[in-house]
């Protein structure tokens, strides 16, 4: 889980929830494992203690049962009967009637010493079908003076309690009583009341061959071995009936045994009940801890969100923002440095706001000065040009004028042919004097650019540089003509003069491309050689002057120069001036 797009606000509350649950289930884990395990070791306890308890009862019920059966053997009547000292059955069968009073009790038979019955009373009720007599003969008969096994007969449960007559020291006969295996309602309450209605008991032989739950026959899911009284059994019926567990008892002065079975679930129910109440108190105190958490946080971090509103406005620039928080904690010293931070920004920022107003107008004053030492040099090379151009150009004809008028005059003959020669060489030097001065007038200032406008100055000079270096120009132009004021004109002049200049001393180059194009508001001049170029970021451009010149002149006419080169890559210049007031004026081819 990432928290990154969530406020302070937000993640404080988080955090400390996340904090407290992970502390709640951690003790909830605890105390419901403790819970667990004392709520199972205290099930198993009462599991062994309840079987302990039936085993007993179920004991002293069999011993009654054994000593109802040998006081009603040793009735008077019973006695007489089988001494034959009474011939009739009818008050021996009145003294059995007394035990088939027991509801479970289906049948009484009076028996003589050798096992041939006497005297059979039954209820109506009973099977026809079982028979008694082959079960009494094949396992009941050596059983004298106590219970028998538990004997299957469809879904029904018997089994019987055959006890000897003794009569002066000497076995007269035998006494035996069968019951039925069945919960009666006494016999429920009584369980309930002893083990509650989540338990369940079974009762079987010790020999596991029949088994029941006292109303029907079953099959237990596992072979009891009563030889480990202490042995708990964990079992289950099916993969989604649960875990049961169970404890197994022998049942003294019977051949029986019985177990009593919990399931887990009820077990656990208890532990269940206090993981419930658990939940349910740690969500409540989640909630609170929620609002609480919720209400620090907000305490926390309103006065940070003033804190970042500040802030803000001081980025944006409103660097007079105080921050009023009367805390006496971190926050509290946080908007106090703050507050005084703000101060010393506020006042640093018009300190320096006073510097750079104080350097900007240094700068227009230098650059003022600089555009009228420009415009003065200008003007001073348009006048000594034109001056050389006129003044001087006129003495030097004037002079080869008179020069070829004194050669005319000049007598012929041998001995004025040195003069001759001499005239000769004075004329070659006068005209040699004639194209230098228009050679030194074009380079203060091409008179091409006063008379003949921008257009024809660039291409003029690119052939002039063309024809110096031998190094190939292509200048290109988008108009015919540019009706530029002087000072844009004999700007954009200057600056391509230096920039082939550069190129002619530095580049190297092989060919150079110069475009002039106009666009709505622009005047766009490019020049663009193949050199070696050089590094922008390195000290190249901050120690060539040229170029800091070329800027500054691009800036005096209201305009920009931008360099991009790479050492390899050649370099390209690009010059862009404003030239809103001609460009209604320009004729674009």
């Amino acid at each position: 889980m990432s928290l990154r797009g969530f406020s302070i606000q937000q993640r404080l509350p988080l955090l400390i929830c996340i904090l407290l649950l992970g502390v709640m289930i951690t003790f909830g884990i605890i105390a419901y494992s403790s819970a667990r395990k004392s709520a199972l070791e205290t099930s198993r306890e009462r599991l062994h203690s309840l079987s302990d308890q039936l085993s007993g009862m179920l004991s002293q019920s069999a011993q009654a049962m054994i000593l109802a059966n040998k006081s009603t053997g040793n009735e008077k009547a019973v006695k007489d009967y089988l001494n034959l000292l009474s011939v009739q059955p009818e008050s021996a069968d009145k003294a059995m009637q007394g035990l088939l009073r027991d509801s479970s009790t289906v049948m009484i038979e009076l028996m003589d010493k050798d096992f041939r019955p006497l005297v059979r009373a039954a209820k109506n009720n009973l099977d026809k079908n079982f028979h008694f007599d082959s079960v009494f003969i094949n396992r009941v008969r050596m059983d004298t003076g106590r219970i028998s096994k538990l004997f299957k007969v469809g879904d029904t449960i018997f089994y019987a309690i055959n006890t000897s007559i003794i009569d002066k020291d000497q076995v007269t006969g035998y006494l035996l009583r069968w019951r039925i295996v069945r919960n009666t309602p006494g016999t429920v309450e009584r369980l309930t009341r002893l083990i509650g209605t989540q338990a369940q008991i079974y009762f079987g032989n010790s020999d596991n061959s029949v088994w029941t739950d006292m109303s029907k026959p079953i099959v237990p899911p596992f072979i009891v071995d009563i030889s480990d009284p202490k042995k708990l059994y964990e079992y289950q019926y099916g993969k989604k009936s649960g875990v049961y567990e169970a404890v197994a008892k022998p049942i003294a002065n019977t051949p029986w045994q019985v177990m009593v079975e919990f399931s887990e679930k009820t077990m656990l129910e208890t532990a269940h009940r206090f993981l419930s109440r658990v939940i349910i108190i740690g969500v409540l105190i989640l909630l609170i801890s929620i609002f609480i958490a919720w209400s620090m946080s907000r305490n926390i971090t309103k006065p940070l969100n003033n804190l970042t509103t500040a802030a803000a406005s001081i980025a944006h620039g409103n660097y007079t923002t105080q921050v009023h928080l009367d805390r006496r904690d971190e926050v509290g010293k946080l908007a106090r440095a703050f507050n005084a931070m703000s101060a010393q920004i506020n006042k640093a920022k018009q300190s320096l706001e006073q510097k750079v107003n104080e350097t900007r107008e240094m700068n227009e004053r230098l650059r003022e000065l600089s555009a009228h030492q420009q415009n003065i040099r200008e003007e001073e090379r348009k006048h000594i040009a034109r001056e050389m151009h006129d003044e001087l150009g006129q003495f030097l004809t004037g002079l080869k004028m008179d020069l070829n008028w004194l050669k005319k005059k000049m007598p012929a003959g041998t001995n004025t042919a040195h003069l001759q020669e001499k005239l000769a060489e004075m004329n070659t030097v006068v005209d040699e004097a004639v194209l230098f001065v228009r050679k030194l007038a074009a380079e203060l200032r091409p008179s091409i650019l006063d008379d003949l406008g921008l257009i024809a100055a660039l291409e003029w000079h690119s052939q002039e540089f063309t024809r110096r270096f031998n190094i190939p120009v292509e200048f290109r132009s988008q108009v015919k003509d540019l009706p530029a004021p002087p000072a844009i004109a004999t700007g954009l002049f200057r600056m391509y003069q230096e920039s082939l200049t550069n190129v002619a001393r530095h580049a190297a180059a092989k060919k150079v491309s110069a475009n002039l194009l106009v666009s709505n508001t622009e005047i766009h001049l490019t020049v663009q050689d193949d050199g070696k170029g050089f590094d922008l970021e390195g000290t190249g451009e901050r120690k060539t002057l040229g170029l800091l010149g070329m800027k500054e002149r691009a800036i005096m006419i209201g305009g920009k120069l931008d360099i991009i080169s790479k050492p390899g890559e050649g370099t390209l210049i690009l010059i862009n001036v404003p030239l809103k007031e001609v460009v209604a004026q320009v004729s674009i081819t």
